[in-house]
């Protein structure tokens, strides 16, 4: 068998997003990224970033369409050429990288090798590393998931999670008591890897995968619960379709903001007659919390 062939690129960018972006890096099949060192050409964070070469064209395409998508926020940012490098085993430096994680007082995030005896009094959430494990590690998701624990008790209606990544937000609603849960994402990688995080937790019946585009949606609300870990420029352009999905009494948790993006993305709730709170702020993120009346 042939020897795979790795590249390397770099990508300079404002600080707050790099764990961000390394997350959906690593959704779409990137086997590493490093933490470089401060960059002297944009003032943010240099990132190295890692593909197979069969994968590096598509990898960097979807990085550039996502940057995109984040639009002013993200900038500046710099993209790096492309380069050859020696393979390296990242399989085997997974198991170093991502030790069990609590989260809130009940929940535990793990690759699927763990079994530590923390599992006994914690509702366990398996991801697998090289899918889309670092999703699970950001301040916004960690955000959503705390209050999550919160408001998803057993028997709780259905939930919509939007832009679902690894499925890590939808898996913890389903654990956490939700009877039915959709989970949408664009990326076809994301799909993919959402499905099979929600294989591997035995959570099929209760939870369906989608490849869908906002607001366009394979089951018709209304949702009691929507889970947005997205970013401020879709609440700026989805904020009515949001509010039409939420019964009265329904509620919105809405992440993926820096502190500066809440109270902006809070008035667009607001105009849309959603009560509308920041609920949480960590690390220079923030949730909001918007509930019909």
């Amino acid at each position: 068998m042939a020897e795979e062939r790795w590249a390397r690129f770099t990508l300079d960018l404002p600080v707050p997003y790099a764990d961000w972006v390394t997350a959906e890096l690593v959704d779409w099949g990137s086997p590493g990224v490093e933490v470089s060192e401060r960059s002297a050409l944009t003032g943010g964070i240099q990132l190295r970033i890692y593909f197979g070469m069969d994968r590096v064209t598509e990898g960097r395409q979807k990085l550039t369409d996502f940057l995109g998508r984040l639009g002013e926020q993200a900038r500046p940012y710099l993209l790096g050429e492309l380069e050859e490098v020696e393979p390296e085993d990242w399989a085997e430096g997974w198991r170093f990288s991502f030790p069990p994680l609590p989260v809130g007082d009940r929940l535990l995030i793990l690759p699927p090798w763990e079994e530590p005896e923390e599992a006994e009094r914690r509702m366990p959430i398996y991801l697998q590393p090289g899918m889309a494990f670092g999703t699970g590690q950001h301040p916004s998701t960690i955000l959503v998931l705390e209050r999550m624990e919160q408001i998803v008790k057993p028997g709780h209606g259905p939930v919509l999670d939007i832009g679902c990544g690894s499925g890590i937000l939808a898996l913890a609603a389903a654990v956490l008591g939700a009877e039915r849960v959709l989970a949408i994402d664009y990326d076809r990688d994301a799909v993919a890897s959402a499905t099979r995080n929600v294989e591997r937790n035995a959570l099929t019946e209760r939870i369906e995968v989608a490849r869908s585009r906002f607001p366009n949606l394979p089951a018709p609300g209304p949702f009691p619960l929507i889970l947005g870990n997205v970013y401020y420029t879709f609440f700026r352009q989805h904020a009515a379709d949001l509010a039409a999905l939420l019964p009265e009494g329904g509620t919105l948790l809405a992440s993926g903001l820096q502190d500066h993006e809440g109270p902006p993305a809070a008035e667009l709730l607001e105009g849309q007659g959603i009560d509308t709170a920041i609920a949480q702020r960590r690390d220079g993120w923030c949730v909001l919390e918007a509930t019909r009346p």
